[in-house]
């Protein structure tokens, strides 16, 4: 396993993470349903391998996540992992609720400290809630008292109030979207240099895009992965983007298979650090470029035409819509359609209020109809 320095600290962190939000399911219509003995195997032979960063979450798999992980490491393991999991801000009401959930983690997973806190998720709305509830106060004290080591945020939201929130607090790492598409979505390439430049380490979330980027791959996108003078797979080809940034210290992957493990361990037991070259990189390009040629809408998901009066999660339907058709996302688009929505886009009721405010001047209305059909 290749290592990477954690910033400035002496540690040192398996450039690849595990993700631990996709264990195998016994019943895939039940999240908390996670096959234990496979997962087990797959996390045993990781450690095995020198994988060191573990990276959870206190809503993955509906729960289970942690708890899962404080019975496999309870045994001897915690000690050999660096153990990541996240605060769900979302929950958070009242100052109170941050020690709840804190201390249900760590009874979760069987420790009395976590490696890497990371406050989950930030957005604006989430932003205003760390601060009214005090939340930096919080870690300011978690820290002092050694119940966490090092504090972190995940972020989901425009590069500006990235920005605002890398300097407004002395953080030591930030877990970012980024793939070799989505350079210029949420805090994308800019961000990730802003933040290494301020002193942070940065990690990767979303590598593969949830798998999209290497299931059903265009043969357009096949050929051009073909062209590079490495030999590999679309994971290889998505991953190497990631690993040739001095700037990033791990990559997560969401793992949900042994094969799955054993491939990316042994990719990410090698250095590739600055190993593209010009050419290679017009290879992303072209790559990009294909895949951004299927977008059905330009939506930016700049939320301006937000709130909808009905309740319309609009450009989260619009990113359904659109990775139906980049990704070939049919399936798992028309799930998330009919299962987690519950204001569908038949709820229009045309009032046009979402038009006035879009600057990207979508006709939300028209196309609203258009994805019902789709989806549906």
């Amino acid at each position: 396993m290749f290592y990477r320095p954690f910033g400035k600290t002496d540690i040192r962190v398996s450039q690849l993470g595990f993700g631990c939000m996709r264990f195998p399911l016994k019943d895939d219509n039940d999240p908390k349903s996670i096959d234990e003995p496979v997962a087990k195997k797959m996390l045993y032979y990781a450690i095995d391998n020198s994988l060191n960063y573990l990276d959870t979450a206190y809503g993955y798999h509906s729960g289970m996540s942690e708890v899962f992980l404080g019975n496999v490491l309870k045994d001897g393991l915690r000690k050999k992992v660096f153990l990541a999991t996240k605060l769900p801000v979302y929950l958070i009401k009242e100052k109170s609720d941050t020690t709840k959930y804190f201390n249900e983690q760590l009874q979760r997973l069987q420790t009395d400290y976590i490696d890497m806190y990371l406050l989950h998720g930030i957005d604006k709305k989430a932003w205003k809630t760390i601060q009214e509830c005090e939340i930096l106060k919080f870690l300011d004290d978690a820290k002092s008292s050694g119940r966490i080591r090092f504090c972190g945020f995940s972020f989901h939201d425009d590069i500006e109030l990235f920005k605002e929130i890398v300097d407004y607090y002395p953080w030591k790492f930030c877990l970012i979207h980024l793939n070799y598409v989505d350079i210029h979505l949420q805090a994308g390439i800019e961000g990730l240099e802003y933040a290494h430049k301020k002193g942070l380490t940065v990690i990767i979330m979303e590598s593969l895009r949830g798998g999209k980027l290497v299931k059903r791959v265009p043969q357009e996108v096949l050929n051009i992965i073909a062209q590079s003078r490495f030999q590999q797979s679309p994971v290889e080809f998505a991953l190497r983007f990631l690993y040739n940034r001095p700037e990033i210290t791990c990559v997560l992957s969401g793992m949900s298979s042994m094969e799955q493990v054993k491939q990316n361990i042994e990719f990410a037991s090698q250095n590739h650090i600055n190993t593209l070259d010009n050419r290679e990189l017009k290879l992303y390009e072209q790559a990009r470029t294909v895949y951004k040629s299927r977008i059905k809408i330009n939506c930016t998901d700049c939320g301006y035409c937000m709130p909808c009066p009905q309740g319309i999660p609009i450009s989260f339907i619009f990113e359904l819509l659109n990775d139906f058709y980049i990704y070939d996302a049919t399936e798992e688009s028309r799930m998330f359609y009919n299962k987690f929505i519950e204001n569908q886009a038949d709820k229009c009721t045309e009032c046009g209020q979402c038009e006035e405010k879009c600057p990207q001047k979508i006709e939300i209305v028209k196309e609203l109809k258009i994805i019902h059909k789709v989806l549906k």
